[in-house]
């Protein structure tokens, strides 16, 4: 029935057409004067009504005929499938297309969502649709494992591909034939073709070397901050502007880090080394050098601690260091802050990232010494920059970036960092213990500071504020900013559609991709389906844009279920915001942000904190592709390269002093030349010189 109704426009189009034509003996054009009539011209009235009569009964039965054979032609052009079988593989069963709770889930419609069913989302899509989707995904299969197993049977067992960091694997498999070149088809993606016309960058990124369009890629809030630095407020406060907090600390750390920075008359981090005794640094030493160096060098600072909180936040590298060294070393302090009483026995991490999958996030901190670029793109993978000249860099293999991997193992030998975060063997969620579980019994591991997104991170403790980066100088300039590397962009997430899919099939996928570029697709794959949603209502945005409003019962359950984490929850319950392909917009996250993170946006965009964009006219400050299109030379000549996470793990060995680790950064410099990473660059160098010259 949805079929034939999507006809009627052209049907009635053609129906207005033959009675035109039928009857133009009496339709007078109004840009042609009317032609009086004269006797000879004028029909009786009974003749005129039996010829009204015999041209619609002509018309009718042409008009059957017509609609007969356009139904024939319309069902040969755009025959869709009834069903596709669609694997979209992430690595977690809980963000797959399929509901995988224990518990089950009750819609406001009554409806009952149980573990084995399509999450309500992709349910609603296939009631738009009238195609059953079959999710056919090895739910816990990482994207890589799945193309790697797919492409040995030629992409045989699924209609629809996808997954998270695929692209370039999908543009290339596109490129030998294996997915369908969507360009070949956007008269049956009007929309998704709209989109491109608008967004030339994202068609630049998805174009494969031959010309070909093989996915629709997951476009994240571009425009947007991504992750941020965020703290605990009251930690700082209490150690800084005053002594009332302050408990006994018996705890002590070595010094190892000696400082950067000269852009004082004084350096904090050496005066604290001075003040070690016996070359052990106590908080008292710690603290009480921190604040006399605070009062001689921004003595126009109301407090101590506005040289870290709020838009007077100055501090770079080495004063943030200092600042860590003093959280370390007051356990008694701060837990009691936390808690309300000493924890015996408490730990304290001055920065974590939130699970060690994302250990990356630490080499981030690489940018404040000088200004290294670290990943060109918002994917840990993305280990291209554009240097000042617009040539592609790669940033691991480089000096300055290994000069920071030196400085990072310094400070995480003082404890400055959370123990575990390189430790791939456990999938736990630091964040969880070390911001939401102050009010946990018996938990004694507490977080000050970390790298994440300001939604989520905000809502896991009232009392962690959004904090300007530390200020860094960029390339060859002097001037110091507030740099945030990573933004929001195009993502290496997508889908394709296999060849081996009839043609039928492809129709119906074509269908399927381009609903999500319709207003009510791009509504249901960010909001949820329409009943999570207040009717009517829009949210305004502080920027003045207007977004679909959530209702009390998704809000509520959100809570309920997933900690009042939006994201999380449309996620791993509703289904939506899965990286298939889609823009993403800001809209769910701003209208569900809660506690102080609305002022860490306003903060971030107040302060005008600079950062990367496709459009930026330094090429330093230029993102990356987020994938390249790589030919078969191309993969033969990096097949012959040994380029990978082999070189990543050392990295991390060595920040964390394991036994095994490289004796120095000059080892791991030499690693990746005999691994040929001049080689490796020269082909990505080859690969986006050929992308940008089509």
């Amino acid at each position: 029935m949805k079929n034939y109704l999507k006809k009627l426009p052209l049907l009635l189009v053609m129906m207005t057409m033959l009675l035109f034509t039928a009857c133009s003996s009496t339709v007078t054009d109004p840009e042609v004067p009317a032609v009086e009539p004269t006797e000879e011209t004028v029909a009786a009235p009974d003749d005129t009504a039996e010829e009204i009569e015999d041209v619609a009964d002509a018309v009718e039965e042409t008009t059957d005929e017509v609609v007969e054979d356009v139904e024939d032609t319309m069902d040969d052009a755009v025959a869709m499938a009834d069903s596709l079988d669609v694997s979209v593989a992430l690595g977690n069963n809980q963000r797959t297309l399929t509901y995988n709770q224990a518990t089950p889930l009750e819609l406001p419609t009554g409806q009952v969502i149980s573990q084995g069913q399509l999450k309500p989302t992709w349910q609603y899509i296939e009631q738009q649709l009238g195609i059953d989707l079959n999710d056919v995904t090895i739910q816990d299969q990482s994207a890589t494992e799945m193309i790697d197993v797919s492409a040995a049977t030629g992409f045989e067992s699924a209609n629809v591909y996808g997954g998270n960091g695929i692209a370039e694997s999908l543009m290339n498999y596109g490129a030998q034939g294996y997915f369908v070149d969507l360009n070949q088809h956007l008269d049956m993606m009007p929309n998704f073709g709209a989109y491109l016309a608008e967004n030339p960058n994202i068609a630049d990124a998805i174009t494969a070397y031959d010309g070909g369009i093989y996915l629709v890629p997951y476009a994240a809030e571009l425009g947007n901050y991504a992750r941020v630095f965020d703290g605990r407020e009251s930690w700082v406060t209490a150690l800084l502007d005053s002594a009332d907090a302050l408990e006994d600390e018996t705890h002590t750390l070595t010094p190892a880090y000696a400082g950067y920075w000269d852009r004082n008359a004084t350096n904090v981090v050496d005066l604290q080394n001075e003040a070690a005794a016996g070359g052990e640094l106590t908080r008292d030493a710690a603290l009480d050098t921190l604040i006399a160096y605070i009062a001689d060098t921004y003595p126009d600072l109301a407090n101590p601690s506005d040289l870290y909180l709020g838009d007077t936040a100055q501090y770079d590298m080495d004063e943030l260091v200092a600042l860590w060294r003093v959280i370390e070393l007051s356990p008694n302090t701060l837990s009691k802050v936390a808690t309300g009483a000493v924890v015996a026995d408490a730990q304290i991490s001055p920065f974590f990232v939130r699970q060690s999958s994302y250990r990356e996030d630490v080499l981030r901190l690489i940018t404040y010494w000088g200004g290294q670029r670290v990943h060109g793109s918002d994917s840990y993978s993305a280990r291209f920059y554009f240097d000042q000249n617009g040539e592609l860099q790669y940033s691991y293999a480089e000096d300055g970036f290994l000069e920071g991997v030196g400085y990072l193992q310094q400070i995480y030998s003082e404890g400055l960092i959370h123990s575990e975060f390189a430790d791939l063997s456990t999938r736990d969620n630091y964040r969880n213990f070390l911001y939401a579980a102050d009010e946990e019994p018996n938990n004694t591991q507490f977080g000050f500071m970390t790298y994440d997104w300001i939604a989520s991170t905000t809502a896991s403790n009232a009392d962690v504020v959004g904090m300007l980066p530390p200020l860094t100088t960029v390339g060859d300039s002097d001037e110091f900013i507030h740099f945030l590397e990573n933004t929001r962009v195009i993502k290496p997430d997508g889908w394709g559609i296999s060849t081996t899919s009839s043609e039928e099939e492809i129709n119906a996928a074509l269908t399927l991709f381009d609903y999500f570029f319709t207003a009510e697709g791009h509504q249901a794959q960010n909001y949820g389906p329409p009943y999570g949603l207040v009717e009517g209502e829009m949210y305004e945005a502080p920027d003045g844009n207007l977004y679909p409003t959530f209702n009390d019962w998704i809000v509520d359950i959100s809570c309920e279920l997933k900690n009042c984490d939006m994201s999380g929850f449309l996620r791993d319950f509703m289904g939506s915001l899965i990286p298939i392909g889609f823009q993403k917009e800001i809209g769910f996250e701003l209208q569900t942000t809660t506690n102080n993170g609305p002022a860490a946006w306003e903060l971030y965009v107040g302060e005008e904190v600079v950062s990367t964009s496709y459009e930026s006219d330094d090429p330093l400050f230029r993102l990356v592709p987020p994938f390249f299109s790589l030919t078969e030379q191309d993969n033969a000549k990096l097949g012959q390269l040994a380029i990978g996470e082999e070189q990543t793990d050392q990295i991390f060995l060595f920040i964390t002093g394991a036994d095994t680790a490289p004796a120095s950064t000059e080892a791991i410099k030499a690693m990746y030349e005999q691994a040929g990473v001049q080689n490796y660059l020269d082909v990505y160098r080859t690969a986006y010189q050929r992308s940008a010259s089509e």
